[in-house]
């Protein structure tokens, strides 16, 4: 029997021993102690435990104000007790280490209908095929979390609280072309024109309800094998129309064995738009793409003939210099930074200009890797950054630049000190890239929020527990969206409730996804890592 399992037994018998030293317990806290027992028994592995607090949870109404004669509260706890008190449970570890399958990045489904019921139904089977589901109930949460998130499918429903499906699909059916993402209507409407129209607005395919699940399965993953063939054969960038990142892996590995055979110097020069995040914030995803088509195209224009233009990824490009050394790249990159910087952008009538930093590194050794020149380029676009942005640096290996600490952060509220436990020790094992990882637990909302670690700078993973003591864990969920920084901040919400209307909540006041107790803490961890590609 590993700690935890010990711990949490030994916690319900101290709690039971303490009650029966009291004439009578509250119906709440009769049911906060089994909401606690179900989920975390089931976190490390008391399954029976867990079945029989499930049980109790069922003759209880969270509401009811009754008091609980120690006669009565025995009485209804008559088959736990000796679930409690025997060590011959299930002992397997459940913090295992995670198989292979759980490090790589899983295709992101965004999840839209007003039917909850559906939704958790049809999440629940995509999760089981390996996808990662977001779940959104109107089309504001759908739109936020398409530009945010950029998923790999869309699964749309027709009848939506706030727009029409068939205006969603409008909306996003341009960017979603260019993505060749797939966008997959589901509704209820025999009507032929309501389908005509669909497929007229760019829908990939239409599935009428009821859903015949095994179909449906096998439509998405006809979808989203048709999108990799695709992914997989181009090189240019959808958006841009510039070459993209499997083009520059190409074009490098050409260039270096270039350098080999003739040693003549080429520079790379690694571009970030300045603020970006900003200008999708101020003035919307659809004005940030425009920046970010012209900003290729002018590079397209002024650039010298042989020279390649990249887009690495984001608002990161590359401008690739054969036979250019670090001098001339420089000049190079400067008057493409001066002439950029002039154009003009307008959004509801406001003017505004946009510039960008560039690290530049030339390529004199062949005994280094692609990767490594791209950190270098990465440390000379630091040093820039430093200094305030709009300018152009080059990597000098003499002065050792800083590099860029890459951190995301993940919070975890939960008032059950042996989940806060069991899931900080497992997250923390957690490898992401080469990203550092730092965790924070609370036990309740307040300190969380009265608290400076969330008020840092950066990319935020917030593990919510939705029962908690005194603030609720959705009044929290609240305040974390007020935050002025929640545009970087996913929230992943731990459910245990009987009914669905907490999901809906939940998913009503901003959170990102939703995971219902009990769980294990292998799903945990390889759902958080799942989560945290997508941010990164």
């Amino acid at each position: 029997m590993n700690k935890y399992q010990q711990l949490l037994l030994q916690r319900s018998i101290d709690t039971i021993s303490r009650w029966k030293t009291k004439s009578y317990v509250e119906n709440k806290e009769l049911y906060r102690f089994f909401h606690s027992l179900k989920g975390t028994a089931a976190s490390i592995e008391l399954f029976e435990i867990t079945n029989e607090a499930e049980i109790i949870l069922e003759q209880l109404d969270e509401t009811d104000g009754k008091v609980w004669t120690c006669e009565e509260w025995g009485m209804l706890m008559q088959d736990l007790f000796p679930l409690l008190n025997t060590s011959k449970t299930q002992a397997e570890e459940v913090y295992a280490a995670t198989t292979n399958s759980h490090e790589q990045d899983s295709s992101l489904i965004l999840l839209v209908d007003d039917d909850i019921d559906m939704v958790t139904s049809l999440k629940k089977e995509l999760e089981k095929q390996g996808y990662l589901v977001l779940p959104a109930l109107t089309a504001e949460k759908a739109l936020k979390i398409y530009y945010d998130q950029k998923p790999d499918c869309v699964i749309l429903g027709v009848h939506l609280p706030d727009r029409s499906g068939l205006d969603l699909l409008q909306l996003i059916v341009n960017k979603s072309y260019h993505s060749f993402t797939p966008v997959i209507l589901i509704g209820t409407d025999p009507n032929r024109e309501i389908r005509i129209k669909a497929y007229e607005r760019g829908a990939s395919d239409f599935i009428e309800k009821p859903i015949e699940i095994n179909e449906f399965l096998a439509r998405v993953k006809n979808r989203m094998y048709q999108k990799e063939l695709i992914h997989n054969a181009i090189l240019i960038d959808e958006l841009t129309e510039t070459f993209n990142r499997k083009f520059f892996t190409m074009e490098m590995d050409r260039q270096l064995q270039e350098y080999k055979r003739s040693k003549v110097p080429f520079s790379i020069v690694l571009i970030d738009l300045d603020h970006f995040k900003k200008i999708n914030d101020t003035y919307g995803h659809i004005t940030g793409d425009e920046v970010l088509r012209s900003l290729s195209m002018f590079m397209k224009e002024n650039k010298r003939h042989a020279d390649f233009f990249i887009r690495y990824g984001g608002e990161e490009f590359i401008l690739l210099l054969p036979q250019t050394k670090k001098d001339q790249a420089k000049i190079v990159t400067q008057r493409l930074l001066k002439g950029f910087s002039k154009q003009s952008f307008w959004s509801n009538d406001e003017r505004f200009q946009v510039t960008f930093s560039a690290g530049i590194t030339e390529i004199a050794d062949d005994k280094l890797t692609a990767e490594e020149y791209i950190n270098q380029a990465d440390q000379a676009l630091y040093q820039i950054k430093e200094k305030g942005r709009n300018g152009v640096a080059v990597y000098n290996a003499q002065h050792k630049a800083q590099s860029v600490e890459k951190i995301v952060r993940i919070g975890v509220i939960d008032d059950d000190e042996i989940v806060r436990d069991v899931v900080t020790q497992q997250l923390n094992k957690l490898s992401l890239l080469d990203y550092m990882i730092d965790i924070q637990a609370y036990r309740e909302g307040e300190s969380f929020l009265q608290s400076d670690w969330h008020k840092q700078n950066g990319k935020f993973l917030i593990i919510l527990d939705g029962v908690l003591p005194r603030m609720d864990g959705l009044e929290v969920l609240q305040k974390i969206r007020q935050h002025s920084n929640e545009k970087n901040v996913m929230v992943l919400m731990l459910t245990g409730r009987k009914t669905e209307r907490d999901i809906v909540k939940a998913l009503e006041l901003g959170a990102d996804d939703y995971l219902t107790k009990p769980f294990s803490v292998a799903e945990l961890k390889a759902r958080v890592r799942r989560l945290l590609l997508r941010m990164v």
